[in-house]
């Protein structure tokens, strides 16, 4: 993919030894040659449309001059050593081949970690601000995933179901322990909890059952009277 733009570097560029030999002409076409190789096939290489080394006369062209012209300029920039020239003859930028495999090698890290397929090595993210750098090292991402009898044991000391606790594990182990596809899991015991709040799946106490009440019959049904006015009549005296 082409990059919309050019990254400068303005300490590099004052600073550059080799640049500060050549004259001001040299410096502008070496200006030229960088933007026309920032949109070439192989960013930071002179090169055709086609992918051929682009010749004098077709860079005199494109920056509206003559060959006669930007030949002595060429040949200035490359005894002064501004640029390279690859085995197939391509002039080509040291520093816009080194930041594009740089970039390349970072979006191939980003995208690894977003899928869940991170390699072992630590890839360093810089945070704006304070100017500190961030590291990720996937293998202490992969320590962070319980095993399942940690996460087991812990389902039971919350109160999950065994069935769900261990479906919830075996989903977890398919996405590689990602939330949503996406972030990893940072606190497998929090991801628990959640996971235990929206399945709602809780080990039911078991509670006693009730000690039945002894409760005995009254006298007159004792006595063989259905009913207690039965028993006044008989002339049985009040219970006291």
């Amino acid at each position: 993919m082409k990059l919309p733009f050019l990254k400068f570097w303005v300490a590099d560029w004052v600073s550059d030894e080799s640049l500060r030999l050549v004259s001001l002409s040299a410096k502008g076409l070496w200006i030229e040659m960088l933007c026309i190789m920032a949109r070439s096939p192989e960013h930071g290489k002179l090169m055709t449309a086609s992918g051929q080394p682009m010749g004098y006369a077709q860079l005199a062209r494109l920056v509206a001059s003559t060959e006669a012209e930007i030949t002595p300029l060429v040949q200035e920039l490359g005894d002064a050593g501004v640029f390279s020239v690859d085995r197939m003859g391509v002039i080509y930028s040291r520093r816009m081949v080194r930041d594009e495999k740089e970039r390349k090698l970072n979006r191939d890290r980003v995208f690894r970690w977003r899928n869940g397929d991170v390699m072992p090595d630590v890839m360093p993210m810089k945070c704006s601000g304070n100017g500190a750098e961030a590291r990720v090292n996937s293998q202490e991402a992969i320590n962070k995933r319980p095993k399942k009898e940690e996460w087991l044991a812990y389902a039971k000391e919350i109160g999950w179901k065994k069935s769900g606790a261990e479906s919830a594990f075996d989903y977890y182990e398919s996405t590689g322990w990602l939330i949503g596809g996406k972030a990893p899991v940072q606190d497998w015991r929090a991801c628990a909890r959640n996971c235990l709040k929206r399945s709602g799946e809780t080990e039911t106490k078991k509670t006693k059952a009730p000690v039945p009440q002894n409760y005995s019959s009254p006298l007159y049904r004792l006595a063989g009277f259905n009913s207690y006015s039965e028993w006044e009549k008989a002339g049985c005296p009040t219970p006291k």
